[in-house]
Formats: structure tokens, C-alpha cells, sequence
């Protein structure tokens, strides 16, 4: 019997696993201020269920129908207290992909904001300058994961079983810190991969 696979030719490659994870994406707000660039961060409120009092840029979930920069935005304005129209794009930075999350990250400008935001979702927002990043590594820390199986797991399927060499899984866990907020996790690592590109394309901590 013949097959005929003429049809990967316009296959689009998926990320396996990615329907296990869900879609998110977040505005990495910049502000003019006479010492250059800040970027606005948030304090996540201490009633809401998911990583109450962390800090945070704007962001959440994607819903249906919309692009990830449609979510951004959508999520800033909310969280924020902003229109649209305050919201200037100014291009995405990069995408962050876990077990459970992809986080899509875009770099805005905002426009007359006056501090304003939801208490719902939001705790306080605080200003950090661009410049105290592009001076600043973060601290870093180690996490190692080691397997756990259940308790049916068929060793006996694989060559080696229970002495199987199987690897732990290494997660860094970055810090960055100012004026008493703390920075860390996920925001902490889309922050530096913003800052990466800024230092790429040439920008300088004197800018």
C-alpha cells in the first residue's frame, strides 16, 4: 500500500504539548520621565487567586477571537484605567513559553496616564527607570525539579526501569530589586529578555 504525503508539505509545525498550555500576553509599560525611560510595574492585589501580591506587568489570559497584542492591550486598558488611544505599540519583545503558559510580550508607550488603576486587580504600580536594568544583572537562583511517579508507572516497559537514568529538570529563578519591590519570575525573565534586545539594538544605560 502507497501512501500519499504530499500533504506535510503545508503542514505547519505545532509546539508539542502546547495544548496543555494556556495563552497569555502582557504591555511592558514605558513612561517619559526627564531621567529617561521608566517602565511601569504593578503589586497584583491580595484578593485575586493567582499570584496574590506579586509584581507584574499588565497582562492575562487570551481570550477567543482575540491576538495575543489584542490582549495586551485589552488587559491594560483594565488594569490600568487607560483608553486605547493612550496606548502607543511600539513592537512586541519575545515570547515566553512553559508547561502551562505561553506569554506573549509587547513594549508600549503610554500616554497621559495619571497613575490611576483597578483595585480589583491591582495593589499599587511603582516606576523602576530603564536605565537601573540596563545597569543591573539580576541575582539568580537554582531550582532542580526531580521526576515523581506514580505509583503504577510500568517500569518494566523501559530498558534500565526504576535505574533509568532520568533527568531533573534545572529552572532559574531571577531577582531583580528596587527601593524595597521585588521582581522575580516570570516578569523578572520577560524584563531581562526586554532588556536584551534594548542593549542588541545599542541602547545605553545614558540614553
Amino acid at each position: 500500500m502507497t501512501y500519499d504525503f504530499s500533504f506535510l508539505a503545508n503542514h505547519v509545525p505545532a509546539l508539542i504539548g502546547e495544548a496543555r498550555s494556556h495563552a497569555a500576553a502582557v504591555c511592558i509599560p514605558l513612561l517619559d520621565s526627564p531621567r529617561g525611560p521608566e517602565i511601569l510595574f504593578e503589586r497584583r492585589s491580595e484578593t485575586i487567586d493567582q499570584q496574590p501580591g506579586d509584581i507584574c506587568f499588565p497582562g492575562g489570559a487570551v481570550e477567543e477571537g482575540e491576538t495575543p497584542q489584542e490582549a495586551a492591550i485589552r488587559e491594560t486598558t483594565e488594569e490600568l484605567l487607560v483608553s486605547p488611544g493612550q496606548i502607543e505599540l511600539l513592537g512586541p519583545a519575545d515570547l515566553m513559553v512553559t508547561d502551562s503558559v505561553r506569554v506573549s510580550s509587547f513594549v508600549c508607550r503610554l500616554h497621559g496616564y495619571d497613575g490611576g488603576f483597578s483595585p480589583d486587580e491591582v495593589a499599587e504600580v511603582f516606576r523602576v527607570p530603564l536605565s537601573f536594568f540596563l545597569e543591573t544583572e539580576p541575582e539568580k537562583h537554582h531550582v532542580n525539579w526531580e521526576p515523581q511517579f506514580e505509583a503504577d508507572f510500568p517500569f518494566e516497559k523501559i530498558y534500565g526501569g526504576r535505574q533509568y537514568q532520568w533527568r531533573s529538570r534545572a529552572y532559574t529563578v531571577l531577582f531583580y530589586e528596587y527601593e524595597g519591590h521585588v521582581i522575580w519570575g516570570m516578569t523578572a525573565k520577560l524584563l531581562r529578555a526586554f532588556v536584551g534586545i534594548c542593549k542588541r539594538a545599542g541602547v545605553t544605560a545614558g540614553e
